[in-house]
């Protein structure tokens, strides 16, 4: 708040292995507790909380869990969960309306964190999903190792690109929201 950001994005808490009986239920109370308090100081602060999905099983990791904690969506790790980015958009719908979504790409093996059309996501198809949810959010890039490789004489250059890049989605986004 004191920076003017109007939303933040948080993790949400992961500490024990997901996969083990018993611990789903434990991580959804324990994360459901956790934003509970959390919620009232970002009202008091004038911002918004965004849950990130996050991890390969987590209790973000799927549409429905999603659903259940979800005010923000991860292109890149939608990708590494053996999710459709598109069809989870539609799934989440109306949670993601106005919320915060990360915009990287992957290989779908790792979370390289890269620019869009760098890796395996369908960007058409994740554009024309934010468009039929009447998506009204940011578009966030979580893509900083892209500029990790460059020689800082070239990060300006690197910084453009990147903005061509998300100004390129953003029109793809509005064809569709035109055309649908």
């Amino acid at each position: 708040a004191y920076l003017g950001a109007p939303m933040i994005v948080v993790h949400p808490c992961t500490h024990l292995d997901y996969a083990v009986e018993g611990n789903p239920e434990i991580l959804f109370e324990y994360n459901l507790n956790f934003y509970k308090k959390l919620i009232p100081v970002a009202r008091e602060c004038g911002i918004k909380l965004a849950i990130e999905n996050i991890g390969r099983v987590s209790v973000t990791s799927t549409p429905e869990r999603l659903n259940m904690l979800y005010d923000t969506f991860d292109v890149g790790h939608c990708l590494l969960q053996g999710v459709d980015p598109a069809e989870a958009i539609r799934a989440i719908g109306h949670r993601l309306v106005d919320g915060c979504t990360h915009v990287h790409d992957n290989n779908g093996d790792r979370d390289t964190h890269t620019l869009p059309y760098y890796g395996k996501v369908e960007w058409e198809s994740v554009m024309k999903a934010l468009a039929d949810i009447d998506y009204a959010g940011d578009l966030n890039y979580e893509a900083s190792p892209f500029l990790a490789g460059l020689p800082i004489d070239l990060y300006a250059e690197g910084l453009a690109y990147q903005a061509t890049i998300g100004k390129y989605l953003i029109g793809r986004f509005e064809y569709y929201k035109n055309n649908k």
